[in-house]
């Protein structure tokens, strides 16, 4: 904790009585934070999920990003890797396909951005192995999500479902031992405005320090 004290005076009275001063000490919470110099590019994670699943493979289709693919393990490889927390997420395809921390690696050791098709969880999978993706979230609104309509309902997606993982991915992010970046829904007119301004997000990120909390579960 560090402590802020502030010197207030009361005005003095009619009879000409001296002002006394009154003092406020107010405790302030503090984190103990690591500063971490990625050497290579990190991973990016869009957000809220069900946009970025959606803008995916259009970010891993640009020069310099290519998609997180799961791999097809067998039950011992699972079984081991679960050990070792090495497995990020489970796949939607089933069949013993996950995430692992080495599909990450292999994209990373290409000097490119590994873009990830998985939830928050994966973040703090991450960081035990000193990876730090770059956390972007889409902020969202009833008229920034109409603009997304028709990519929506090709992805079997409304508009409503979309706010919806909004209002109950954000207030997660708070809960990160890490910073991220916020695109207000206001400053992207179409899809390919907002692939733009990701990446120029993404390079800006890309170059700063990254300051992490402990891990203390």
């Amino acid at each position: 904790m560090w402590v802020s004290v502030e010197e207030k005076s009361s005005e003095g009275t009619e009879s000409g009585t001296p002002s006394s001063s009154k003092c406020c000490v107010t405790l302030m919470p503090y984190t103990l934070v690591t500063p971490h110099y990625p050497p290579i590019c990190r991973p990016v994670l869009l957000l809220p999920s069900i946009l970025g699943r959606i803008l995916d493979q259009k970010l891993a289709g640009w020069q310099g990003f290519e998609l997180c693919e799961p791999e097809a393990l067998t039950s011992s490889e699972h079984a081991a890797r679960l050990q070792r927390a090495e497995i990020l997420e489970e796949s939607e395809q089933g069949g013993n396909r996950c995430y692992t921390l080495q599909s990450v690696e292999k994209v990373m050791k290409k000097g490119t951005h590994c873009v990830l098709p998985l939830g928050l969880d994966c973040v703090r999978r991450l960081h035990r192995f000193q990876i730090f993706p770059i956390i972007i979230f889409i902020g969202q609104t009833a008229r920034s999500a109409r603009k997304l309509r028709s990519k929506l309902q090709r992805h079997s997606q409304s508009e409503e479902q979309l706010l919806a993982c909004s209002r109950c991915e954000e207030p997660l992010l708070d809960k990160l031992s890490c910073l991220y970046h916020s695109v207000a829904p206001d400053s992207w007119c179409d899809q390919n405005s907002l692939l733009t301004s990701l990446r120029t997000v993404i390079w800006k990120e890309q170059r700063k320090i990254v300051w992490v909390e402990p891990d203390l579960w």
